[in-house]
């Protein structure tokens, strides 16, 4: 069970005022790293649908993974078992014949969580109650007590940290596989059989470090253990080279790999996928980047009204909701824009939905002025 806290803080009217305006300058900081964020994007977008015609169409799939030199500095796409014969080993653990050895490091330790709310007070002043939560939990990530609001609550330092462990080589049939593709290949399984340590107990395959794994205390230690086998299959596109190595394109910028055996339709439908996830996603981030850039530039006006806490959640409200749509439409608008240097024919599309839109809501407004 969590120990929790609270903490009230009373800021004057005059602090938030401040406040309000300071964070006028980072917003304005947001609302311009918007407009460039949305237009590199539509620029990545379309060098990323470049790419995918160029593995469409210049792809060479080799049926089996033997060297023809005739394919050297082409685009090629391989299949197949990797293999190799190295042994991967920490202090504590070997593995023979293996790409991969992976150690999790946990340490059961105070987790610190912080939760805060504010109220409006007549007068325009702010009351802001938070609320620490400490809990004892198991975790890879370091929680440096030396930041946490209450001071009684001390975790020690990692005495030994998480790590990947990856060969130097391996091959797959006449290709030789680089080190930091082979670090990429997460097959991972784990290792059930542990051997002895004499500064660790065994306790449901994890190394413990502790006086009872049953009852944990902060600073104890387990670590697990996974590993990727030789002759996992792996699946890549890239340049063939005249050492015998697969890498990223010189021209073209291209390198794909996925762990299993796949075609290269299936290959060319993940990266198109993995895309289009990339560039939604980046748009709404950019999006999202405006809309808080405007609400913190308008956010003086709110502040000010809180004078009498009713009128400013009413203008905050307002204030709200035109931003939103305002930051949608200005977003709309960067985009087609980048679309006409990009892609002509599909910001046409797009300026017609944006005045539809535009159209819409004028409408809308009319009619309720007539029915007022």
């Amino acid at each position: 069970m969590a120990d929790q806290f609270t903490e009230i803080r009373r800021v004057s009217y005059f602090d938030n005022i401040k406040k309000s305006f300071g964070g006028m300058i980072f917003g304005f900081i947001l609302f311009l790293a918007s407009f460039v964020l949305l237009w590199w994007n539509e620029g990545n977008r379309v060098s990323l649908s470049q790419k995918e015609d160029l593995i469409s169409e210049k792809t060479i799939v080799l049926s089996s993974p033997i060297i023809n030199r005739e394919n050297d500095n082409a685009l090629v796409m391989i299949s197949g078992p990797v293999y190799s014969n190295e042994t991967l080993s920490d202090p504590m653990i070997s593995v023979n014949n293996a790409l991969n050895l992976k150690r999790d490091v946990e340490m059961y330790q105070w987790v610190e969580k912080k939760n805060t709310k504010k109220h409006n007070s007549f007068g325009g002043s702010t009351t802001e109650i938070t609320n620490y939560s400490y809990q004892k939990m198991w975790d890879k990530e370091e929680h440096n007590s030396d930041n946490f609001h209450m001071a009684e609550y001390q975790n020690p330092k990692f005495t030994i940290r998480s790590k990947l462990i990856s060969s130097n080589t391996a091959i797959m049939g006449d290709f030789i596989i680089r080190q930091h593709q082979i670090s990429k290949i997460e097959n991972y399984r784990q290792i059930d059989k542990l051997t002895e340590n004499k500064n660790y107990s065994i306790v449901d395959n994890y190394y413990y470090k502790g006086k009872d794994a049953s009852a944990p205390e902060i600073g104890d230690i387990r670590i697990s253990y996974t590993y990727v086998p030789s002759g996992v299959s792996v699946s890549i596109i890239g340049q063939q080279n005249q050492d015998n190595s697969i890498t990223i394109s010189k021209n073209e910028k291209i390198y794909l790999q996925y762990d299993g055996d796949y075609s290269l339709d299936e290959m060319l439908n993940k990266y198109k996928t993995e895309n289009q996830l990339l560039t939604f996603g980046l748009r709404f981030v950019g999006w999202l980047i405006m809309f808080i850039g405007l609400l913190l530039l308008v956010n003086p006006i709110v502040t000010i009204s809180k004078f009498i806490p009713f009128l400013s959640s009413i203008i905050g409200f307002i204030s709200s909701f035109f931003l939103l749509i305002l930051s949608l439409e200005l977003s709309l608008v960067t985009i087609a824009v980048a679309w006409l240097t990009y892609r002509p024919v599909i910001a046409i599309i797009l300026f017609a939905f944006i005045f539809g839109i535009l159209y819409y809501f004028r409408k809308y407004l009319s009619k309720k002025k007539a029915t007022l």
